[in-house]
């Protein structure tokens, strides 16, 4: 599955987003603007963690809308993105300077004559779907839009900051029927101009300089491995905690950004951070330079340890970056070490070796890919990164927690090969009793609690333990994603509609009426209970109603309620809601910080 630039990824909840602040940039703005004054917006690109394995799309416009009418363009380039390969993270996409002014929409024209979209069986094996519209045609150009509510206008002005979030949410936006490989779609585009629901992001460029006294690295932005093109600049800023890996060597602190410094002009760098919303400042947490970019100067794989003989690991790579740019999807790829591969880890100064190198942990690889075989032989370098796996717990005592595996890195138990990640083959990890080693951390879990761990695979050949916990999460206070459909549509979706409740009516639903949290999955037709949605303390959130298409953005609970109120007292019918909260089970209410409705 190959593509030519980039790849836009979708999963069940996913999040694309438009984020724009004041940082200092020199954009890939608008020419003759003449005397209006401008401004500054980054606009970036992330998912939420869903079902899709690949979702690849081509991007061929994207346009803010003023109130006046006028339409900027801000799309430098026609891109090519796998929206589920940002699950966890958001990617700054571009920096663009464009006229001062309020811009009340939103529009993305996607591409899918040559989509590459693949969902997960049940026994965890890819399936290829085929997206069609609401009518069962192939989809093949589709404009999505967002309007924005007119307390909510994402306005630019020289100097001042702004902000807006583009969530294109898959979980939404598609009803996937497994059985006969196609997913029904009806987009769905959410927008925020508050950073309701800001994430870790990456930044990938060119360096462009260094301020050692300002602590700052400026990049010229090559997103999603782009080798040409003008996005614009940005600006990250470092600080004593950051970690860096430079041409394969670890640094933290002002001797990473002595070394960063070093790097020649135009060198790659990816950076990993947070954006300071009081500050408007991005504030980095890691930075990867020269040779220890993917796609700098070698052939990259990203992936999961399926299984490991001696040196010989299959690897479940979920992307392969070449050095020219293209990409490939979800391949198995087979890897020989080598003693010289070097071999680091995430958020780590130390060194390791090929030795450490375990089933199901996830890694990085550089080396020469040889594409018609699916072989890399002796990559010279070897990131493992941080591992995140679910299931419920056995037993919790003596600093051990031993848990019922129920995913790995996304992937089921079944998919890995355990054989030889113990001291003897009667010790090798077993998905039913996988052991963790707690370290420090005393998390108040018992039996059958479902959780969420993350962390790093031990090394190969040396369990028992299996894994070592950096994070231990109750699923409890894990956010819960809510899916209910209702078929064709009905005019009723809700027993009580009002600013402090929505009661959902069970009436005339369809196969829809789950809620998930961390793939453990709760029906609600489990029990006689009626579903609940209420409103955080403060009331806010990202809550959207997709009306034929149109989509309009609300920023409290009490606007939302109100504008689903007006709809179905104008007669429209509701398919489907798609909400994100805490999730009480004793009481089956959602504490929502996000939901969409589809209406027509």
């Amino acid at each position: 599955m190959r593509v030519d630039t980039i790849k836009h990824l979708m999963r069940r909840s996913v999040w694309l987003i438009f984020m724009a602040m004041f940082f200092l940039l020199q954009g890939c703005g608008n020419e003759n603007v003449g005397a209006e004054e401008s401004g500054d917006v980054i606009i970036g690109i992330t998912d939420a963690e869903g079902d899709f394995l690949n979702y690849a799309v081509d991007v061929t416009g994207l346009t803010l809308t003023k109130a006046s009418g006028a339409v900027v363009d801000v799309l430098p380039v026609n891109t090519r993105i796998d929206f589920a390969q940002l699950t966890e993270m958001t990617e700054f996409f571009t920096a663009a300077t464009i006229p001062e002014g309020r811009y009340v929409k939103a529009t993305m024209i996607l591409d899918y004559s040559n989509a590459d979209v693949q969902v997960e069986d049940a026994n965890g094996n890819p399936v290829p779907v085929t997206v069609q519209d609401s009518n069962g045609n192939p989809l093949t150009t589709w404009e999505v839009a967002v309007n924005l509510s007119n307390a909510n206008a994402l306005v630019i002005a020289p100097g001042v900051p702004a902000h807006l979030t583009l969530d294109f949410d898959l979980n939404a936006s598609h009803t996937v029927d497994v059985a006969q490989a196609e997913a029904i779609a009806q987009p769905v585009l959410v927008a925020d101009v508050k950073l309701a629901d800001p994430k870790p992001h990456r930044v990938r460029g060119l360096l462009q300089t260094v301020d050692q006294g300002a602590g700052t690295i400026r990049m010229n932005l090559r997103p999603f491995f782009h080798q040409t093109g003008h996005f614009g600049a940005f600006t990250a800023y470092v600080n004593s905690s950051t970690v860096y890996e430079i041409d394969g060597a670890s640094y933290t602190g002002g001797a990473g950004l002595t070394a960063q410094a070093q790097q020649a002009a135009n060198s790659w760098v990816v950076v990993y951070g947070e954006l300071n919303t009081v500050t408007k400042h991005f504030e980095a947490t890691e930075v990867y330079a020269g040779s220890s970019v993917p796609g700098a100067d070698k052939d990259v794989v990203t992936g999961v340890v399926l299984s490991r003989a001696g040196d010989m690991l299959m690897v479940n790579a979920g992307s392969i970056v070449r050095t020219d740019g293209s990409l490939v999807f979800n391949k198995n790829v087979t890897v020989t070490l080598d003693a010289n591969t070097i071999v680091k880890r995430q958020l780590s100064t130390s060194d390791y070796t090929k030795d450490d190198i375990s089933v199901g942990q996830r890694i990085v690889l550089w080396g020469t890919l040889n594409s018609a075989a699916d072989t890399m032989n002796a990559p010279a370098h070897l990131r493992m990164l941080l591992n995140q796996f679910t299931g419920t717990v056995v037993s919790n005592a003596g600093g051990e927690l031993v848990m019922d595996l129920q995913r790995l890195n996304g992937r089921l138990p079944a998919q890995f090969n355990f054989s030889g990640t113990g001291t003897t083959g009667a010790d090798d990890a077993d998905p039913d009793q996988y052991q963790v080693d707690l370290g420090t951390l005393t998390p108040s879990v018992t039996a059958g609690d479902p959780v969420k761990v993350r962390g790093f695979v031990r090394p190969f050949g040396s369990a028992p333990l299996d894994f070592e916990a950096t994070t231990v999460i109750d699923v409890a206070d894990v956010p819960a994603v809510l899916v209910a459909g209702w078929g064709l549509g009905t005019p009723a979706p809700f027993t009580a509609a009002d600013n402090s409740l929505l009661v959902l009516n069970d009436q005339g639903m369809g196969l829809l009426h789950h809620v998930s949290r961390a793939w453990v999955n709760i029906d609600l037709w489990d029990d006689n209970q009626a579903t609940s949605l209420v409103p955080t303390p403060n009331g806010r959130g990202i809550f959207a109603i997709n009306q034929a298409g149109t989509i309009y953005v609300y920023f409290t609970f009490s606007e939302f309620v109100t504008a689903v109120n007006e709809q179905i007292s104008a007669g429209r019918k509701t398919q489907r809601i798609w909400a994100v909260g805490a999730f009480d089970d004793d009481s089956e209410t959602l504490t929502t910080t996000g939901a969409t409705l589809v209406m027509f």
